[in-house]
């Protein structure tokens, strides 16, 4: 009976370490956000871009998990140079999004997604710039 009972505790005990996505670790994500502006030409039926640059106080929502259909967990509004920053992450999926304008979109936005999967502890990823348009 000890004997089963110190298996159950130590079973209990090595499946409460395996934590899922989310705060509570020591891994960084960030990146910026790149707006591409212009308009869309019924000419030459193609978009034209009258300006690139980095955006400031865009809205990045992160999704603890694989799941992009999920309610988000955290946001970040976007620095003077484009840049968000989620701190202290687990090891984990994670899918990140922003808006951007959208043509045929009934709102007139669309999310763009981007996932991140942290391997390992004490790390920072830097994701490449994301493109959104307005």
């Amino acid at each position: 009976m000890k004997k089963g009972i110190t298996i159950l505790s130590l079973l209990l005990l090595v499946a409460a370490c395996n934590k899922p996505s989310g705060e509570g670790g020591t891994s960084v994500i960030q990146g910026k956000i790149l707006v591409l502006e212009g308009f869309y030409n019924v000419f030459t039926q193609s978009f034209d871009t009258t300006a690139l640059y980095y955006s400031e106080n865009e809205d990045v929502y992160i999704i603890y998990g694989s799941d992009s259909s999920s309610i988000y967990n955290d946001s970040f509004e976007t620095s003077w140079d484009g840049t968000y920053r989620f701190d202290y992450l687990r090891k984990g999926n994670y899918v990140l999004y922003a808006y951007s304008d959208c043509d045929s979109c009934p709102s007139g936005k669309e999310p763009v997604f981007w996932e991140v999967t942290i391997d390992r502890n004490n790390q920072l990823f830097q994701i490449s710039d994301q493109v959104i348009r307005k």
